[in-house]
Formats: C-alpha cells, sequence, structure tokens
C-alpha cells in the first residue's frame, strides 16, 4: 500500500496549527492558553525559552489540545520570549513596568 500524503492518518502530515503568533503582556504578567490543533495522531510538545514564561498546562499531547501559560509579573525592562509547540512559534513580549 502506498503512502498517501493527503491522508490525516499519515504521521507525516502533522501540521501544527495555533491560530496564533505573538501576544502581548503588561508588566504584571498573566496567564493564557492556546488551542492546538493538529491530526489525530500527531504528538507535540510546548516548550518555553524563558523562565518568566511557563508551560503550566498541557506541555504535550496527541490531537488538538490546549496548552496553558503562565508570564510572571516583569520589574525590569521589556522582554520577549518564545513558546514553541512542535516547530510553531509563538513571540510572547511583556513590557517594563
Amino acid at each position: 500500500m502506498a503512502c498517501d500524503d493527503d491522508d490525516p492518518n499519515n504521521p507525516s502530515n502533522c501540521d501544527i496549527i495555533t491560530g496564533t503568533t505573538t501576544t502581548s503582556y503588561s508588566a504584571a504578567g498573566g496567564s493564557s492558553s492556546i488551542s492546538v490543533s493538529a491530526n489525530p495522531q500527531c504528538a507535540w510538545t510546548a516548550t518555553s525559552n524563558a523562565s518568566f514564561l511557563t508551560v503550566t498546562q498541557g506541555a504535550s499531547g496527541t490531537g488538538d489540545g490546549v496548552v496553558q501559560f503562565a508570564v510572571a509579573a516583569n520589574t525590569g525592562p521589556a522582554r520577549t520570549a518564545t513558546l514553541t509547540i512542535t516547530g510553531t512559534s509563538i513571540i510572547i513580549t511583556q513590557s517594563a513596568p
């Protein structure tokens, strides 16, 4: 049987769609969630590249899911972090106080 590139059950067809590419926060910080849309067999993980941005729930999943995250209060200069969900980057910016 040949591999069908249009078959949503083919593991090579694992496009991760978040619908969001950037989000901004005030110096006070806060929390939010991002919906993940993926084919049912597609595994994904969510990671942060900065200590002030924490994945609080949904750090991994298969198929559709939700990633919840928190942005800590900022007492210094404006800053930027990246939340990556299996190759899809969401830029998080936070203003200075």
